[in-house]
């Protein structure tokens, strides 16, 4: 994808989640917005990234939306699973440690934040492509069976950005 083409798409997320944390769509908002997301994207290039950066670090903008949205339901998703544990009192929580097969240390803080974010599971240590997870309900210590329990599809979205 041309450059032009996705900062232009980086603007307008941008502009939709100003647009929707400032909870007042007017025209002034709107133009702020555009203006504050123009700026950062500038800046972003222009200061922040080289051009090989910028590369490297770069998100398909068709998968970002999904991986979002999925995130969003896997969120929800287990905050009911959790609430009824914890309600239940039938938790048993430990830490696991747990490999991705992402190369790219972004997708990998993706991950890992994305595994905070799901209710029942943090994130505490990231060495390299090993993760330290606490979890709620550790079902299992095996590497391969945990990091598939948590991990999810996340991982499998991720490999395709």
């Amino acid at each position: 994808m041309n450059r032009r083409l996705y900062n232009i798409f980086i603007v307008l997320i941008c502009l939709l989640v100003w647009m929707i944390l400032i909870e007042k769509p007017t025209y002034l908002n709107a133009a702020v917005g555009a203006s504050l997301a123009i700026g950062a994207v500038w800046f972003n290039s222009r200061v922040l990234h080289h051009d090989r950066e910028s590369e490297v670090f770069r998100l398909q903008p068709l998968i970002f939306p999904f991986y979002i949205l999925y995130l969003l339901l896997q969120i929800y998703i287990a905050g009911i699973q959790t609430i009824g544990k914890i309600i239940t009192g039938n938790i048993h929580p430990d830490i696991v440690d747990i490999e991705t097969q992402l190369e790219n240390d972004l997708y990998i803080c993706f991950l890992a934040n994305s595994i905070t974010l799901t209710p029942g599971t943090v994130t505490i240590d990231k060495e390299g492509q090993k993760l330290k997870v606490l979890w709620l309900n550790c079902e299992t210590k095996d590497k391969e069976k945990a990091g598939e329990m948590i991990k999810g599809k996340f991982e499998k979205i991720l490999r395709k950005g």
